[in-house]
Order: structure tokens, then C-alpha cells, then sequence
């Protein structure tokens, strides 16, 4: 798999709509045992995993009118990858909030852990 585009799944499974295809897509994203950090979170495995992708789905995306725009400034190690990411309005693409992400990658470049880093 590809750095690049594991890096937009993971950006996107935060905007997708449908919860079967976002179930899906977390579970080939993460491991089973695999890690969400950011803030006071520390989230485990893949049910609460989907919680968490949910609630911040319904309440950034569907409820709150914004959209996690595409990764830029992609870079990797072996196992770690380093990427921005923002949140922009839909109605305007006036950008909301931005950060840093950090992914921490088994064998079979699934995430282990996600870090994400707020600025904005």
C-alpha cells in the first residue's frame, strides 16, 4: 500500500456519510488493537474506534457543515508517517481548524497508533 494514499483513507474515513462503508474502512485502516490519540482521548480497538470516528462525523461533518480536506506535507519513516490536516466549512472552504498527524504503522501498514496535534 502506498504511503500516500493510506494517509487520505485515514483523512476521509472522518467524512465518510455511510456507517458501513466508515465501519469498513476502520477496520482495514487500524489494527485490531489500534490507537486513536488526541487531547484528553485515548481510544482502543476497533468498536470504540468507530465511536469515535462517528461522533466526530456527526458533529463536525453532518452537524457542523465542515469537511477534513486531503493530507498535504506527506512525509514518512519507516513505520511513521507525518502529515497536516485541516478542517474547512463546506459552504465557504474557509478553513476551521488545522493540525499535525502522526501514524504509527504494523508490518502490514495498518495503524497501530494515531496521533493527532491541533494548532487551530
Amino acid at each position: 500500500m502506498i504511503i500516500d494514499d493510506l494517509v487520505q483513507r485515514f483523512v476521509m474515513v472522518w467524512n465518510e456519510r455511510d456507517c458501513a462503508i466508515r465501519r469498513s474502512m476502520i477496520k482495514t485502516l487500524w489494527a485490531e488493537d489500534g490507537r486513536h490519540l488526541m487531547g484528553t482521548q485515548d481510544i482502543r480497538g476497533h468498536s470504540a474506534l468507530e465511536e469515535r470516528v462517528t461522533a466526530s462525523h456527526v458533529r463536525s461533518v453532518r452537524d457542523g457543515g465542515c469537511y477534513f480536506r486531503p493530507a498535504t506535507h506527506i512525509q514518512s519513516l519507516p513505520g511513521v508517517v507525518k502529515f497536516r490536516w485541516d478542517m474547512a466549512r463546506q459552504a465557504t472552504d474557509e478553513v476551521v481548524s488545522v493540525g499535525i498527524g502522526l501514524l504509527e504503522l504494523n508490518a502490514e501498514q495498518q495503524i497501530l497508533r494515531d496521533l493527532l496535534f491541533t494548532e487551530t
